[in-house]
């Protein structure tokens, strides 16, 4: 028996078409619960996006708002420190009637101002007061500046500076050096001016020999502006010429055989010490039981002495 050949099935339309039914209600239920989803969080997503508009736009009013209070305050400072220059710029003593808006303007901006301006308005009301003469309330406000940790270093640096500045003839040296020592390191722009200060208190106290090195180590200095080089130079000039030489060791200057001790001894009792020997009389002194010689005339030679010298013993 012979068998008929054999014929490959063909894909009808309906087995085709099942595919794409399924892609279809995929679809739907996608589509389904992302509505779903919509509906659920639609309200988060509206209250998201105005909190972001609302934060946006209050920020920006914040710091318009920030601004123009800063300008403000600007104002007012700018416009004390020169109400501050005009009541001082005459001869003699401010009135202080005269000063009195800018003091009152500037201790305002300290106290209530920006971190800034409270920094400037302090160090232009302790500018005011020394001038007005209130000297103690000056010292007291260059310190505040000068022990705020927040303060900028710069600025409390300028501080310490400026008080010691104006304290150079009354104030403590032994303090004002310590409190200017802190800005002699190398990396202070203060530096060669502090240096130059210290060296001031070093004259006032004596210390040439100290002033004199410090103030020619200033004129040396490559960092050093040029006018203050140029002015440690020219105060370099006023000292004595052995200012530079290294100071006497001490009982260099003091009788031989004579200790610091039995000098100062001496000095208080009037007697002289067991191991010092008696003043010498200079090479001109006449003892006091000799004649002086007569005069001679021109041509003769006095005759030598007959005088016998007095035995001993």
């Amino acid at each position: 028996m012979v068998r008929p050949p054999h014929t490959p099935k063909t894909v009808t339309e309906d087995q085709t078409a099942l595919p794409d039914i399924f892609d279809e209600v995929e679809e739907d239920l996608r589509a389904e619960r992302a509505r779903a989803l919509g509906r659920r969080y639609a309200g988060l997503g509206i209250a998201a996006l105005v909190l972001i508009l609302a934060g946006t736009g209050g920020y920006v009013a914040w710091q318009q708002n920030r601004t123009e209070a800063a300008n403000a305050v600007a104002d007012r400072f700018i416009t004390a420190a020169t109400q501050a220059d005009h009541a001082t710029a005459h001869p003699g003593a401010p009135d202080d009637a005269a000063v009195a808006p800018a003091e009152q303007t500037l201790s305002g901006i300290a106290a209530r101002g920006p971190a800034g301006y409270r920094v400037l308005a302090r160090l232009r009301l302790a500018s005011l007061q020394w001038q007005t003469g209130h000297h103690p309330d000056a010292v007291a406000t260059w310190q505040s500046v000068a022990d705020d940790s927040a303060a900028p270093r710069l600025l409390r640096d300028l501080a310490t500076l400026t008080s010691a500045q104006h304290q150079l003839d009354s104030g403590d040296p032994v303090l004002l050096k310590q409190r200017l020592e802190v800005l002699t390191s190398q990396d202070n722009p203060w530096r060669p001016m502090a240096q130059q200060v210290i060296a001031l208190l070093d004259i006032r106290t004596g210390h040439l020999h100290e002033a004199a090195t410090l103030i020619q180590r200033i004129t040396l200095d490559p960092t050093a502006p040029q006018d203050m080089r140029q002015m440690a130079g020219d105060l370099l000039t006023t000292l004595p010429p052995d200012a530079l030489a290294p100071p006497k060791r001490a009982g260099t200057g003091e009788r031989q055989g004579a200790t610091p001790a039995s000098a100062s001894h001496a000095a208080a009792t009037g007697s002289t010490p067991p191991s010092a020997s008696p003043p010498h009389a200079p090479p001109d002194a006449t003892p006091p039981d000799a004649t002086p010689p007569k005069a001679q005339p021109p041509g003769i030679t006095a005759p030598p002495s007959t005088a016998k010298t007095p035995a001993h013993g």
